[in-house]
């Protein structure tokens, strides 16, 4: 039970402090005009966003932070690198916001320089993660209950983990709640996956891995808490956006959770929601360039539907349960 109670402490802290802090930088950051250009390409309707503070990933990792290392008690040397590496691109986030700030555009850091440094931490992270000796190379299967150990191919199946949910949580931020909302289902998930692996663990009697993986379900519990704090503030009609700093972060922290408990390969499920945004990316791309024809009115597929008029406040809600039915569907296959 050490795993459920760490997570939910987790959880009440990250959230108590993304509220305060929500309530004391929102307000502040809207008076020193802490704001981005909207994107022309983007829909229409989202021009009366304009002047909406964006550096809201400022309170998500401010909150994350604490969470973390008040609850996850004898299994922070497991969360800590994961918490590190959420830390790492949340700061890549936090300079192109800030370029985009000063700019007073939707142009920050040049796309190659973004890409260069989110391959570098991804790297980095892999090859601890390869090396560590918390998880090495094995990934878990789904429904066979066996595990299948990658060897050196562990560490770019960790890159592409790692980029592809940084990127793809970067997609889905296009809505207001929707990544966030999202991504508290989404952590919590995993949090319930390391409490039950917590709970194997100790009735094996492997008493430093419980603790190791009791860490892990705090660290979940803190990024889900953080979440829903934070949705206060960025749910509809929002007063703050995550930004970049958010959404990288929230992509970092996700991806580690994921490859932390193992169970990486029902991430593509359990965040099916950034996946769809990926997808319709690149088909929408790929069309254009092969056949000179849009499949979507506008990529991502969210984008699209606020396009063929469906309000903002439902496309998030038609994610939300979506998520939560992928989430449960990925719990189950694990207990299969």
């Amino acid at each position: 039970m050490g795993g459920i109670r760490d997570m939910v402490l987790a959880a009440g802290i990250s959230f108590g402090t993304a509220v305060l802090l929500g309530g004391l930088l929102t307000p502040l950051f809207k008076k020193l005009s802490f704001a981005q250009g909207e994107r022309p390409e983007g829909p229409k309707s989202h021009l009366k966003k304009a002047g909406t503070p964006s550096l809201g990933g400022v309170i998500l990792l401010g909150a994350l932070v604490p969470g973390v290392l008040l609850a996850a008690g004898e299994g922070l040397a497991a969360a800590l690198p994961c918490l590190l590496v959420t830390v790492a691109f949340g700061l890549v986030g936090f300079v192109d916001d800030s370029m985009k700030i000063r700019r007073k555009s939707a142009q920050g850091l040049p796309v190659w320089q973004k890409v260069l440094l989110q391959f570098a931490l991804s790297l980095g992270a892999a090859l601890y993660l390869f090396f560590s000796g918390q998880v090495g190379p094995v990934v878990g299967l789904p429904l066979s209950g066996g595990v299948w150990n990658m060897g050196v191919l562990y560490i770019p199946f960790a890159v592409l983990v790692l980029m592809g949910t940084v990127n793809g949580v970067n997609l889905t931020d296009g809505l207001d709640g929707l990544a966030a909302g999202i991504s508290a289902m989404t952590e919590l998930s995993y949090g319930v996956l390391f409490c039950l692996m917590a709970a194997a663990a100790d009735l094996s009697t492997w008493g430093a891995r419980a603790a190791g993986q009791e860490g892990m379900a705090a660290f979940c519990g803190a990024a889900a808490g953080s979440c829903l704090g934070f949705l206060l503030f960025n749910s509809y009609p929002a007063r703050i956006f995550m930004g970049d700093t958010g959404s990288l972060a929230l992509g970092g922290a996700l991806a580690m959770g994921a490859l932390t408990s193992g169970q990486a390969l029902l991430l593509p499920l359990m965040g099916a929601g950034y996946v769809v945004s990926v997808v319709t990316v690149i088909l929408q791309v790929g069309s254009w360039k092969l056949r000179g024809k849009r499949i979507f009115k506008m990529a991502p597929l969210h984008h699209h539907f606020e396009l063929c008029g469906v309000p903002e406040p439902k496309i998030t809600a038609m994610y939300l349960i979506f998520t939560a039915a992928a989430c449960l569907f990925g719990l189950l296959l694990y207990l299969l």
